[in-house]
Order: structure tokens, then C-alpha cells, then sequence
């Protein structure tokens, strides 16, 4: 019969680690004692577990384990109290068990106390037996053999405790994050190895130093004071970042999490028991999280602020009906100066030339690089032409002397153009098109110049709306195509999917490029029902691939905003009859800036359906950590600016290294673009990234060839 919570009891007995071992000195001589304090022939000390009865100890009975059923401590361990039994034949429970009913040498008297842990499970018994009856068993002699069975139960409870001691030190030892343990006065009394090499002090080195010697911040000090001594009230906080510098003078930052034990009642009246520091060292992950938050928000080349920021600040101060100028400045001849001087000449020509424009700049003033050779200044508050006919005169001056860059002298000139929010509904897009409208017409004039945007007289405006009126046609004329770019498996070459990529070809006016006419679509609106005959028709181009094969599609901020993209996705999954999973949506970071709650309503339902979802152009965008932990991304795709400077920016190859560690941290699948070098396709390799897509790879592609490689690559 086992006893009540057998399970539990059996943990118990292992936490022990002492059934089948071998005698042992100490308990040999608590058997012997027992012996001879009730003058009996028989003591033992048995362990009771599932099955078997192991005997730990033993005087006068040559056994070392017996089954459980034969045991009479198998009755024993069913209670808390001492278990007699004065005659054993005449116990209907033992009288039939072979060691009672043996003709000769039979056992008659047992008394067992139980062997009951802390918890209260009872493992094993103390137990004496006699070949002769006993009628009586006193008060005084059981109270005896009670205390004789507290002697074995401390006696086992010190070799857990020591076994959990030894395993728990070689633990601490060998963990990878320091482990400090201090004491109610907060002085440090244990540091692990791997403390030791986060800060470069020995544990003789600080062992009895108070613990807030981890941080040589008074402020961080203060924070950790107050940390412990929250912990002791039972308040855990988050993990506290603190800053030091370690014994060789490195400043590093510490991430620290604290527990407490123990508490001010009984023998401790001075306070907890002692507490446990946790410690990672979190410099380079800090390092690198900072300098993901400046890339969101900067530049790299040249330090000033990116296309991403300037459009949030521009959101900003249209939403609170602020007046603001955008001035555009964008250098005449600058695909010249790469082709003559090379690629290195035209970057190092950007940095002065943002330093010259940064100097120009008033107190409102943001500068940005917007891309390429284009940088714009958003003047906040003001929008007098006079004063924005200064500053554009003053642009021009910053290009009128020489540049010396690397040891050349280039001389280039650059046209501005302006638009300001006081021309009627005015919006951030089509702020920027108007200053970028201006800047053409700026260009058009023979460059060199500023001009205003003046929408009713600018001639690009005809250019746009002639774009727009063919547009609208197009869909129903079949002239849109869907080309296929393949991707890859870096680690084993093999084809894992493609990203469709939309082509127009005008049937006047040659092939459009997607970067004249997807802006367009956008701002007309146009983009929503082409959007879906993309989609209808990827899904197609599906049930024709491979059924492991996945496409990608890219889908427009527009879209979330005007349409129900999940219902739509949904109607063309249910069309075409594929499974959900073979469809990847692409967004880009602008979307994720203009209404969270809507876009994340949005992006779970369509990972509801079943699609995967991927962030396009990771790190260009602003916070991009933050969306990481708000949306449910599958995927994260490398910009493919960082992946074409990997072999000469170290910047970007720390980037990249970065990026796939964040993926690899949120299980989440990382997609390099733009490759096209075998250096490359080697870096990304080694950092561990998953996928790659670019030129080197293979080049945008009809259908048909698609499916030709990929039918080459299933049959292999």
C-alpha cells in the first residue's frame, strides 16, 4: 500500500541522492547505538522506494535490500507516528510474510519511526527487531527511538544540503553571467568567475566590499541601494542598467538582477539573510541598440538626419497646424564627379556638404539627407518667401567655394527648390513632391538656382497628371507585369521563394520605372486596385510553383489605409485555393509610423489568416527595435544600402551583424537584400544571415523562367 502523494515522496527520496549507496560510518554507528540502547539483536536504517526497500544501515540481519511488499516499514512510512507491533505472528498483516513464519529465527517484535523530511514526506524508517516478543514498549523508549530517527533524518538533511551546496558552486562557477551573493549588510561574500572576467576583479579582490562596488556611479549606487532593499519588501523591479568601469578602465554597462532571501525574524535581526546578483554585461548589445536608434533616426554617411525623422517631424507639426517650409537642395552634376572621381570622392563630398549646409541653418532648422545626392531643411514657424529666398541665396553661397575631398578640388553647384504648408491641403508627401517639383523646374532653368513651388504654373504638375490619366487605363489594358526575383537558402544554395516586383510597360512611352510610377499611384489612390491585381496575381503564379515555394508581395501604406487588406489577401487566398503560408506580405516602416493601433489591428489579422509578414528595408526606418516587439513580424529584410557596403563601411558589417542577431534573438527569419558580390554572399554567410536576394543570386525574372528554375530545383 503506498502512502498518500507517493509521487512527491519519491522526488523527496531523490533530492537524497542516497538509495543504492554503500554503508557509511555514520550511520553505522546510529545503528549500533540503537542496538544497544533497547537490547535488541536487529536495527536498520531502510530507505523505502517504488519497489524496493534499500537497507542503508544494518546490525544483525545479513540483507541489503528486499522487496517492498516483504518490508514492514512499508507499513511505517504510512504515517508520522511510531509503528510497534509487540507480537509479529500474531499481526494479521505479518503474520503470513516469510520472515515471521520461518520455523526458526523468526522475527516477533518491530518498532519503526518513520524518516520524515523537512516537507514532511516520510522516506525510509529507523527501525529494531527481536526474535522474541515484547508486550511493552514504554513512553521513555519510544520517545528514544523518535530522537535516534531525528539523528539519521539530520544527518541525511546535512548531506543534501551539502551535495546541493557542491552542485549549486559548480554551477555558479561555470554560469556565463556573474553571479554575486551579499550579505544583510550588502557586503559581498560570494563573486563567480564569470564576474571576475565582466569586471576584471578577482573574488579576493572583492569578497567583504560592499556589492554597490560593481558601479562607480553615485547615482547607480543610490538606485542599487534602494533596489536591495526593495527586494527585501518583496518589490522585484525590473533588471537595473548600471554604468562602471572595469579594473583595466574600460567603462562598461551592467545589466543586474536581484533576489533576496531570508528574512529580519529569529536569529537575523539586522536584516535578510543575504541576497543574489545576477550580472550580464551588456556594453556591446547596448552599444549597438544606441546605434540602431541613431541609424533610425540619422544618416550614416554624413551624421545628419534621415528621410524616416524628417517625415515623424513633419507629422508632427502638420498635425498641430504649425506652418512649416521644406527647402530641397539637390547638387547639379554629381553623377559626373562619381563617374570622374569614383564612388569614395562622391561620399566624402556628401559629409562637407552637409557639413557647409549645417552651418547655414537657423534655430528651427532640421537638415536631412532624403537620399542619393538630396538633402532638404524643414524650417519650422515661417514661411516668408523673402526670408526663404535668404536662406536659399545663402545655400548657394556654401557651393561657391572649391571643395577639397581626398585630395581633390571639386567644384559643383546645387538647385533648391521650395514649398511651404500654406498652398492649401497640404500634407507630408505632398510637401516633399512639391519642393522636389520645384527643384526640377530649378534644373530645368539651367540649375544653379532656387525656385518656389507654384502649382498652377509648374509644368511637371501636366507630367504627373498625364501619368496618373494613363494609370487608370493601364490595369484594364493589361499592361501591368509581374516580374519574379528569386531568393536563396545562403547556407545551402537552395531556392526558397521569390519577391514579386510590378512592371508597366507604356505602350508609347517604353518600360516606367516603379519609382516614377508607384508614387504616383499612391497619391491618386490607384495603388489599391493595382495592389490587389498583384496580389490575385501572384497567388495564380502560386498554383502553378512548387508546393513548398513561397512569393512575396509588397503591400502600400495606402492600401492599409484605404482598403480592408486582410480582407482582401483572404479573398484572393480563398480564389485561388493555396495555402496561406505560401504568401509573404512586405511593409515598409512608413507604414508602421502613421497609426499603430489600426496598422496592428490590420497586420494580425492578416497573421491570422496565415500569412507571413515581413519588414521591409530593416534599420532605415525610425525605432525599428520597437516594432520588433509590437507587431508580429515573420521576417526582417537587410536594407540593401548596408549589404552593398559591407565590404567597405565596418559600420554596416557591425550593422548587419547586429540585425541577424536580433532576428536570431526574436526567432524571426532574416532576408539580406540587394546582394551582389561573392564577398558579400560570404559576410552575410558568417554572420549567420538566412536568406539572400540580389543580382548575384538572380536577377528579376518572368514567370515562366521562374518556373523553370524552381521545377529544377524540386526535382534535384
Amino acid at each position: 500500500m503506498a502512502p498518500l502523494h507517493e509521487l512527491e515522496r519519491l522526488r523527496e527520496l531523490d533530492q537524497y541522492g542516497i538509495f543504492g549507496t554503500p554503508p557509511e560510518s555514520d550511520y553505522d554507528h546510529i545503528c549500533r547505538l540503537t542496538a544497544d540502547i533497547f537490547e535488541v539483536p536487529i536495527a536498520m536504517i531502510n530507505l523505502v522506494a517504488r519497489d524496493t526497500v534499500w537497507v542503508k544501515s544494518k546490525i544483525g540481519l545479513e540483507v541489503q535490500d528486499l522487496p517492498r511488499e516483504l518490508a514492514f516499514c512499508s507499513h511505517a512510512i504510512q504515517g508520522r507516528d511510531l509503528l510497534v507491533v509487540p507480537d509479529l505472528a500474531a499481526d494479521q498483516r505479518f503474520c503470513e510474510n516469510p520472515l515471521v513464519a520461518t520455523s526458526e529465527g523468526g522475527l516477533r517484535f518491530y518498532a519503526g519511526a518513520p524518516l520524515a523530511t523537512p516537507k514532511g514526506y516520510v522516506i525510509g524508517t529507523l527501525c529494531i527487531l527481536d526474535r522474541q516478543t515484547r508486550a511493552q514498549f514504554s513512553p521513555k523508549e519510544r520517545e528514544r527511538l523518535k530522537n535516534l530517527a531525528t539523528l539519521v533524518m539530520d544527518r541525511l538533511e546535512k548531506r543534501r544540503l551539502e551535495q546541493l551546496e557542491l552542485m549549486t558552486s559548480s554551477l555558479m562557477n561555470a554560469a556565463s553571467e556573474g553571479i554575486i551573493i551579499a550579505d544583510s549588510t550588502y557586503n559581498t561574500r560570494y563573486w563567480n568567475p564569470a564576474a571576475e572576467k565582466i569586471f576584471g576583479f578577482s573574488g579576493d579582490e572583492m569578497i567583504e566590499k560592499p556589492v554597490t562596488a560593481i558601479t562607480t556611479d553615485h547615482a547607480d549606487a543610490t538606485l542599487l541601494i534602494q533596489a536591495l532593499e526593495d527586494a527585501v519588501e518583496g518589490h522585484s523591479g525590473l533588471p537595473l542598467t548600471l554604468t562602471t568601469r572595469a579594473k583595466d578602465g574600460r567603462a562598461i554597462s551592467t545589466e543586474v538582477s536581484i533576489a533576496s532571501w531570508g528574512s529580519g525574524a529569529g536569529s537575523t535581526p539586522e536584516g535578510p539573510l543575504g541576497f543574489g546578483l545576477i550580472v550580464r554585461d551588456v556594453t556591446e548589445e547596448m552599444a549597438v541598440a544606441e546605434k540602431l536608434a541613431w541609424l533610425a533616426r540619422h544618416d550614416e554617411l554624413t551624421g545628419v538626419f534621415n528621410r524616416n525623422h524628417l517625415r515623424q517631424v513633419m507629422n508632427d507639426a502638420l498635425a498641430a497646424h504649425g506652418d512649416i517650409a521644406v527647402i530641397s537642395i539637390n547638387l547639379d552634376r554629381f553623377m559626373a564627379i562619381n563617374d570622374t572621381f569614383g564612388h569614395r570622392v562622391g561620399d566624402a563630398l556628401l559629409k562637407v556638404v552637409a557639413r557647409r549646409l549645417a552651418r547655414e541653418l537657423g534655430p528651427t532648422d532640421l537638415l536631412a539627407r532624403i537620399g542619393g545626392d538630396e538633402f532638404t531643411i524643414l524650417r519650422s514657424g515661417q514661411t516668408d518667401r523673402t526670408q526663404l529666398a535668404c536662406l536659399a541665396a545663402r545655400l548657394q553661397s556654401a557651393f561657391g567655394e572649391t571643395f577639397s575631398v581626398d585630395g581633390h578640388l571639386v567644384t559643383t553647384t546645387a538647385s533648391v527648390g521650395i514649398a511651404t504648408s500654406d498652398l492649401g491641403e497640404a500634407n507630408t508627401d505632398a510637401l516633399l513632391n512639391a519642393a522636389d517639383l520645384a527643384i526640377y523646374r530649378a534644373k530645368s532653368d539651367g540649375g544653379n538656382g532656387w525656385r518656389f513651388f507654384t502649382p498652377e504654373h509648374d509644368r511637371r504638375i501636366s507630367v504627373v497628371r498625364s501619368m496618373e490619366s494613363d494609370l487608370r487605363g493601364a490595369l484594364s489594358r493589361g499592361e501591368f507585369t509581374l516580374n519574379y526575383q528569386p531568393k536563396f537558402c545562403l547556407v545551402t544554395g537552395r531556392l526558397t521563394g521569390a519577391e514579386a516586383l510590378l512592371r508597366w510597360t507604356h505602350p508609347a512611352k517604353r518600360p516606367i520605372s516603379p519609382a516614377d510610377f508607384i508614387p504616383v499611384a499612391e497619391l491618386s489612390g490607384l495603388i489599391v486596385p493595382i495592389g490587389e491585381w498583384v496580389l490575385a496575381t501572384a497567388c495564380e503564379a502560386l498554383t502553378r510553383l512548387p508546393a513548398d515555394f513561397r512569393v512575396a508581395v509588397n503591400l502600400s501604406p495606402v492600401q492599409f489605409r484605404r482598403s480592408d487588406v486582410a480582407e482582401t489577401v483572404a479573398a484572393k487566398l480563398a480564389l485561388s485555393g493555396i495555402a496561406p503560408a505560401r504568401l509573404e506580405v512586405e511593409i515598409t516602416e512608413s507604414l508602421l509610423l502613421e497609426n499603430n493601433r489600426a496598422t496592428a489591428g490590420a497586420l494580425e489579422a492578416l497573421k491570422a489568416l496565415g500569412v507571413t509578414i515581413a519588414l521591409d528595408d530593416f534599420g532605415t526606418g525610425y525605432s525599428s527595435l520597437a516594432y520588433l516587439c509590437k507587431f508580429p513580424f515573420d521576417t526582417i529584410k537587410i536594407d540593401r544600402s548596408f549589404v552593398q557596403t559591407l565590404e567597405t563601411e565596418p559600420g554596416s558589417a557591425a550593422i548587419v551583424r547586429a540585425v541577424v542577431g536580433l532576428g536570431r534573438d526574436f526567432s524571426l527569419k532574416v532576408i539580406a537584400e540587394g546582394v551582389e558580390t561573392e564577398a558579400q554572399k560570404r559576410m552575410l554567410l558568417s554572420f549567420g544571415c538566412d536568406e539572400g536576394q540580389g543580382y548575384l543570386l538572380g536577377r528579376p525574372m518572368p514567370l515562366e523562367a521562374l518556373l523553370q528554375i524552381a521545377t529544377n530545383a524540386d526535382s534535384r
